[in-house]
């Protein structure tokens, strides 16, 4: 946030607002199969102690954990798409949602499996509606962004 306010004034709204776009259309191409360009990130990858023995608090450790970036594996891009947004366009309270929906959402994803009762089936699930929930979700986060930049 603090690297945003030095770059906002500097930078014209509208070049800002292509950045962010370009980002958008990068993220949505990669969840859409287009190419395999992975951003930089932790390549470490879930705890067995979230995903095994953690149960629900190991579950939401590990969300607030991905939350405030003390783990930081993706197997995504699409965090990137709002950290841009905020880095050139948010406030405060943007990226502390933005912050809390990463949070929430991957703490999310532990949970579901955890509490599907059957590991093998939820895996099995994601696997077969993966490329369907990456671009869903994706698509959303362009829609609440583009939302957002109308208003500015």
């Amino acid at each position: 946030m603090a690297l945003g306010s030095l770059v906002r004034p500097v930078m014209p709204p509208a070049v800002r607002v292509g950045l962010i776009v370009a980002t958008a259309l990068f993220v949505l191409a990669g969840e859409c199969g287009l190419h395999r360009v992975a951003l930089p990130h932790r390549r470490a990858q879930v705890p067995s102690a979230v995903i095994g023995t953690g149960g629900q608090a190991g579950a939401l450790q590990f969300g607030f954990e991905m939350g405030t970036g003390v783990r930081t594996h993706m197997p995504s891009n699409l965090p990137y798409l709002p950290l841009v947004a905020v880095l050139l366009v948010g406030n405060w309270a943007a990226a502390l949602l933005a912050g809390l929906g990463f949070g929430l959402g991957r703490a999310a994803m532990a949970l579901g499996r955890h509490h599907s009762g059957d590991a093998t089936w939820w895996d099995r699930q994601w696997r077969c509606h993966e490329r369907l929930l990456r671009v869903t979700l994706a698509l959303t986060c362009c829609g609440v962004l583009a939302a957002r930049i109308l208003l500015i």
